[in-house]
């Protein structure tokens, strides 16, 4: 870096009086700021605005890591929260500049708290006397003065914004889509080219870890030979039917699944890491007897994806023939009920005979317009409740489903009820 030339003390002392400050005043170091030679900036250093939480995080030595395509907006995540980031602008420029003395470094304290001693009214008096002051000759009370030079690293006009956001997570799904697993006499059909370890899917996930986490298990992904594999869904519904089976097989009552019999009497039909995670996906603990951990289905699960599979293998359906064939379809002991049915299937009571037909959420296209102009396209008016499941993934704390619909619906009120409908309609 070329510096310029030292400013003595007595260049300092010409300064001061041109400013008309007194020198008794101020403390008795001086700074001096020197730019760099414009060809020594380093473009690549950048500022950026920090919480409390990603200071501790980087004062903890935590790692932190930018992600982002080309074509997405960039964002910080640390290990368990996702941060949008956005450049700014400053009102005015700010100068890095290592080592500079602040406050008490410099004697300030003494000076500051001398300035505070008394009213306004005195501190203006001392400001028009140390103006008058600063015109006087004050030869041999000069206290010695300290040049120190500064060299500024760098100007900056702008920082990084960094505000806590959604992690952007909807590009895992699609990214499994491509390899979904339909058993092992079909693995020679998948392009292994597109299989997706852990590190890969975190490099191209805008997504913390924990984040990436909870959301591989929330859409029931299932680590086979290390890569993240989705269940394409006819072979997800076979795993589930031999694991339904054994209820009747054993007489076991819906309370007392044996998870030790289930993997022990399926392990020649089903590969153990699917068979493992189904077992994980569907149940959950029930009670402990003679030392042994029993299982529950989660009914609710269940009921609901057997009605996925009657939708899929129909068009519009006859609401009551439906709703008894559904019944039908779940082991005995499980009830069904129509609120299962909320994000995958519409309802129809306005025809006659009444009809539904699957409309499932992660079918539908990730821009929320484009998502919007399918909702109404495929149903004209839609009541809070219907349309919740559709859209809540896009909700923040500052902008709630009701929010979404106010920014992109109509409302109306229709039998006393209150309705959504398109913006701009024809």
């Amino acid at each position: 870096m070329e510096k310029s030339a030292e400013r003595a003390p007595e260049d300092v002392r010409k300064i001061i009086k041109i400013a008309k400050l007194h020198e008794s005043e101020l403390t008795e170091i001086t700074q001096v700021l020197r730019f760099p030679d414009p060809t020594q900036l380093n473009d690549n250093m950048k500022l950026m605005l920090l919480d409390d939480n990603l200071l501790k995080e980087i004062e903890a030595g935590n790692q932190l890591v930018f992600k982002g395509d080309p074509d997405e907006n960039v964002v910080l995540c640390t290990n368990n929260r996702t941060y949008d980031v956005k450049e700014a602008e400053t009102s005015n420029s700010l100068l890095l500049v290592p080592d500079l003395l602040f406050a008490a470094s410099t004697g300030l304290d003494e000076t500051v708290n001398n300035s505070m001693d008394g009213d306004s009214d005195s501190s203006f008096e001392r400001s028009n006397t140390s103006l008058n002051k600063s015109t006087e000759s004050d030869e041999g009370t000069k206290p010695p003065r300290n040049v120190e030079h500064k060299d500024i690293l760098n100007t900056f006009f702008t920082y990084y914004e960094l505000k806590p956001c959604k992690p952007r997570l909807m590009k895992v799904r699609k990214l499994l889509d491509a390899t979904k697993y339909q058993g092992p006499e079909l693995e020679f059909n998948v392009d292994k080219s597109k299989l997706l370890n852990y590190e890969a899917l975190f490099d191209l996930i805008q997504a913390s870890k924990t984040e990436l986490e909870a959301e591989l298990e929330k859409i029931q992904s299932i680590k086979i030979d290390e890569h993240y594999r989705l269940l394409e869904f006819d072979y997800e519904f076979r795993v589930l039917s031999y694991m339904l089976d054994l209820i009747d097989e054993n007489s076991w009552a819906l309370n007392r699944i044996s998870k030790e019999t289930t993997l022990e009497s399926l392990k020649d039909l089903v590969p153990y890491p699917v068979l493992e995670a189904m077992f994980r996906f569907y149940t959950l603990e029930s009670d402990v007897e003679d030392g042994i951990q029993y299982y529950q289905y989660k009914q609710d699960k269940v009921c609901q994806f057997l009605a996925r599979v009657l939708l899929k293998s129909a068009g519009r359906f006859n609401l009551v023939e439906f709703l008894q064939a559904w019944k039908d379809s779940v082991p005995e002991g499980m009830e069904t009920h129509e609120s299962l049915l909320s994000g995958i299937a519409i309802i129809d009571k306005t025809t006659t005979p009444q009809v539904i037909w699957g409309f499932i959420e992660s079918d539908l296209p990730e821009d929320i317009n484009e998502r919007f102009k399918v909702l109404f396209q495929t149903k004209p008016k839609w009541t809070v409740n219907e349309i919740s499941p559709y859209i809540e993934l896009y909700a923040t704390e500052k902008l709630n489903v009701n929010a979404l619909l106010t920014k992109y619906a109509r409302a109306s009120t229709q039998d006393g009820v209150r309705v959504f409908s398109a913006k701009h309609m024809k």
